[in-house]
């Protein structure tokens, strides 16, 4: 018994127990966890109760409302909710508030909670994400009611009684016109001036993970997005959709009297010809070049989701917008003129390239782009077209600038692997389409093709000059020099 005894003893000195690492290793990986776990794990011992109320763990924090007030469950869980916001709200520096559906009453009981969090906390980031909708479920394409003057007020206390917020997100509000000036989000955040200190700004800027955009009933336009930058001299970044840029708001940014001049704009780009509300600006060249003479420094990101003509782009990126980004996501559309007008135009400027809409044909003009923009070194091709880019073309284009390349991903397949033009990797394909279609899981490759997909990734491993990371349907490399995050 005795030496049992010892050798259970010794085991457990040998243990590792998470209460044994470090506590700030403890705190990111409860970090990670819901609430709901926090709190059961702060019930283990008196270690995990007290690494519970450090106000590490509390910086950042997420509050979902639920409007709905039949759902007894989000009940009991709002009522924990609430009473760990009033324990530990004076910790958060990073906050998210969260509300789905329409704003159409919020708990009453909510109220108190976060006129308190306002008065108790210090703020460094505000996410706003009210009133987000779904346009397949929200029935509310006619006229829109207008939320409660009471939740209002209360969410905008928030920005009313912020002291050193340095970040604002707003990534849904009800932007509806003709609200009383305490009910005005832009009216607001004017009249606090401690946002002078504001340094980055998002507007309507759709979920990154994804880059979808919510359904936003109104959108602020360029009038009320003029009026707020006006008040916010000192921001560096700012993201908002195409439809809010205007003349008048670059030549804001290129005042002299601003404290720090803007070093980054991004741009999404949303278009509809029968909604003059979703229209490209035509923006003047003057206005981008008065910006980008006065701040060297100054550029612009784009990404592009509708099918948009070349020639109505260009209406916004003129040849003087210091174009540095440019990604064109699913639903996109890019063709010859496209890319030779972005060739064109930002052979100096552009650093980074990313596709992910269809691709064909278009292997010329892609070897042009990276040829002439000396200083892309950041590329990306994701395209949902099958074999749309042929294997000799990727080898070209990873040869220019061989070892230089930051990032260079493309999507195996993507790749044509025949030197000759036939059909068959168009049967190829369509056989497996319609495999996938049946719920019958194949790969569509051949032995010949299995072959030179294995020479290709070899050339290109000894051609860009680092390991080689092979998935089964991705030809990717990632490069991250200068600290880059792919």
């Amino acid at each position: 018994m005795t030496k049992e005894f010892e050798m259970e003893e010794i085991e457990c000195q040998q243990s590792l127990f998470l209460t044994d690492l470090p506590i700030e290793m403890i705190i990111h990986i409860l970090q990670f966890l819901p609430l709901s776990s926090k709190y059961r794990a702060s019930m283990v011992c008196h270690s995990m109760y007290n690494i519970f109320n450090d106000p590490e763990l509390w910086r950042q924090y997420e509050v979902f409302i639920e409007s709905d007030k039949d759902n007894e469950l989000m009940i009991r869980k709002g009522k924990k909710e609430k009473m760990l916001i009033s324990k530990f709200g004076k910790y958060f520096k990073i906050l998210t508030i969260k509300i789905y559906g329409h704003l159409k009453g919020m708990p009453e009981d909510w109220h108190p909670v976060l006129l308190k969090l306002s008065n108790q906390c210090s703020l460094e980031k505000l996410i706003l994400k009210v009133g987000t909708f779904s346009p397949q479920c929200e029935p509310l394409r006619t006229k829109i009611p207008r939320p409660p003057k009471e939740d209002m007020l209360v969410l905008l206390s928030l920005i009313r009684n912020a002291k050193r917020i340095k970040q604002l997100v707003i990534q849904c509000w009800p932007f509806l016109p003709d609200y009383p000036e305490d009910q005005d989000i832009i009216k607001v955040i004017a009249r606090n001036p401690t946002f002078h200190r504001l340094e980055h700004l998002s507007i309507l800027w759709p979920d990154s993970s994804q880059m979808l955009s919510v359904y936003q009933p109104t959108l602020p336009n360029r009038r009320m997005v003029l009026e707020l930058v006006s008040h916010l001299k000192n921001l560096k970044s700012l993201r908002l959709r195409s439809t809010m840029l205007s003349n008048d708001l670059l030549k804001e940014f290129a005042h002299c009297e601003r404290v720090d001049k803007l070093q980054l704009m991004k741009i999404y780009v949303t278009h509809g010809k029968s909604n003059p509300q979703l229209h490209i600006p035509f923006i003047n060249p003057s206005s981008w070049k008065c910006l980008t003479d006065i701040n060297p420094n100054f550029s612009v990101n784009c990404w592009v989701i509708p099918r948009v003509q070349a020639a109505v782009l260009s209406n916004m990126l003129t040849f003087d917008c210091p174009l540095s980004t440019v990604v064109f996501l699913e639903w996109s559309r890019v063709n010859d003129l496209m890319l030779e007008s972005i060739t064109s135009k930002y052979s100096k400027t552009l650093k980074r390239f990313e596709l992910y809409c269809g691709l064909t044909n278009y292997d010329t003009s892609l070897i042009r782009m990276v040829e002439e923009c000396t200083s892309l070194t950041h590329l990306v091709i994701k395209s949902c077209t099958w074999y749309g880019l042929h294997y000799r073309t990727v080898i070209e284009l990873a040869k220019s600038r061989g070892s230089g390349w930051k990032t260079f991903q493309i999507d195996e397949k993507n790749v044509s692997m025949v030197d000759q033009i036939d059909h068959a990797e168009n049967d190829e394909m369509v056989a497996h389409l319609e495999n996938r279609l049946e719920g019958i899981a194949i790969d569509p490759e051949n032995d010949d093709r299995k072959m030179k997909r294995m020479e290709l990734k070899e050339s290109l491993a000894a051609i860009l000059g680092s390991e080689f990371v092979g998935r089964r349907k991705s030809l990717i490399i990632y490069r991250n020099k200068d600290g880059v995050q792919i």
